[in-house]
């Protein structure tokens, strides 16, 4: 006889079965074979909707499991690769070596690696850097990817932000290279596996917040011409694309044209409809940076864009203005985060947002460089960001510029009689 809870209408007991967590889910599915097939469907949209991958043995292993169960593959609409760094990797060798299951608590734990993958896992970083990817990741990855028939979304991230040290130092370079070769393998995978993605982000992004940056050096995207014509099967159909790179990589040893290679990979995907860049480390925000945007406002034009995000550049007043000028028919939305001018002027920029037809939401956080509206009041705290969204504050982004505009002459104005009167 069945019971009470298993004669629940289906809709009643999707809403109970949704508050459940992992454990509950699993003893509640051991109960009886209706209730296993009853909350199958919540189950596998609530846990299975999105993968998680290190790109280690053990984690592509279950990706190719997921793959091989069609009730569980097609829910996968996102796979998030989350990347470890060689401090990560070090911990791991360690614990490997001494062989205590779980390892005894001196030892540093890496939280997305289950005790009994440690020692699989541990050996991804010395493969890579010794140019292994193609067999350890590319070859099982695409076959994991093939069985993903849904699958819309590939992130390509930091698992976690970077270590305290690294924010007065470079990136470590077998770093640089593990990220470099990791998504140069993953790019492959996608190509082998024929799948077309909608969005493939280097970061993670949570409103107008842009961390755990994937960070590759900026030679990751210099691909060849044929491999970036492949890539426009894949992509398409993508709408949406965020890169991370470090423009500063290498420092002055540079082949001619190397800032174009952001340029020809964005290209590769002509309908894009949101684009966020952050061309370097938000701690060491390098020169570099105007060189790429300078090459991106002389030679992309993307019809469909609406939404701008760009995060850790230093930038040209007329090389920006000639981009925002180019998409001035579809833009409605322009963030830029941590962005200094090298020359020109913000008021003049400004103005240029003016001729944005469609503009609705206009957002500037810790920007620098003449005439920039550095400090905002708000609650008797000055902050430095100002957000102008036509929603919220029911006026025309016209109307909200021109005040800005106002405000930024008048302490200008300020500053200029304070230095004049010293």
């Amino acid at each position: 006889m069945t019971s009470p809870f298993e004669r629940l209408p289906a809709e009643v007991f999707d809403i109970i079965a949704a508050c459940l967590d992992l454990p509950e889910y699993q003893t509640l599915r051991l109960t009886s074979q209706r209730l296993h097939l009853l909350s199958l469907s919540t189950f596998t949209k609530k846990y299975f909707t999105k993968l998680i991958t290190t790109l280690g043995s053990p984690s592509l292993d279950r990706l190719g499991h997921v793959a091989s169960q069609t009730h569980l593959s097609n829910q996968v609409t996102t796979l998030e690769i989350r990347l470890l760094n060689h401090r990560n990797y070090k911990d791991l060798t360690k614990i490997a070596r001494i062989g205590i299951f779980p390892p005894p608590k001196r030892f540093d734990k890496v939280s997305s690696v289950r005790d009994q993958d440690i020692v699989l896992e541990s050996t991804l970083y010395d493969d890579v850097l010794a140019n292994r990817q193609a067999k350890c990741i590319t070859e099982r990855l695409a076959r994991g990817i093939i069985g993903l028939e849904n699958l819309k979304t590939v992130r390509f991230r930091a698992h976690q932000n970077e270590p305290l040290g690294w924010k007065t130092i470079a990136v470590p370079e077998g770093d640089e290279v593990f990220r470099s070769r990791c998504l140069r393998a993953v790019l492959d995978a996608i190509l082998k596996s024929g799948i077309e993605l909608e969005s493939f982000i280097m970061g993670k992004e949570k409103g107008f917040v842009f961390s755990k940056c994937a960070n590759v050096p900026y030679p990751a995207l210099q691909l060849p011409l044929e491999y970036l014509q492949r890539l426009r099967s894949p992509f398409a159909g993508l709408r949406t694309l965020t890169l991370s790179v470090v423009a500063a990589h290498n420092g002055h040893h540079r082949l001619p044209g190397w800032e174009n290679g952001l340029s020809r990979f964005i290209s590769s995907a002509p309908n894009l409809t949101h684009l966020t860049l952050s061309l370097d480390r938000k701690t060491q925000i390098s020169q570099y940076g105007a060189r790429i945007m300078r090459s991106l406002s002389d030679s992309i034009q993307l019809e469909t864009l609406e939404s701008l995000h760009v995060c850790n550049l230093t930038v040209h007043e007329s090389d920006l203005a000639k981009f925002i000028k180019t998409h001035a028919g579809t833009l409605q939305r322009i963030n830029l985060t941590n962005a200094c001018l090298l020359t020109g002027n913000w008021l003049v920029l400004l103005t240029t947002f003016k001729a944005v037809q469609n503009l609705q939401t206009l957002r500037l956080s810790s920007v620098e460089g003449a005439g920039s509206p550095v400090q905002f009041r708000q609650r008797d705290k000055e902050r430095r960001k100002v957000t102008l969204d036509t929603s919220k504050d029911g006026r025309t982004m016209l109307e909200m510029l021109d005040e800005l505009i106002g405000v930024c002459n008048m302490e200008s104005m300020a500053v200029l009689y304070a230095l004049n009167h010293a």
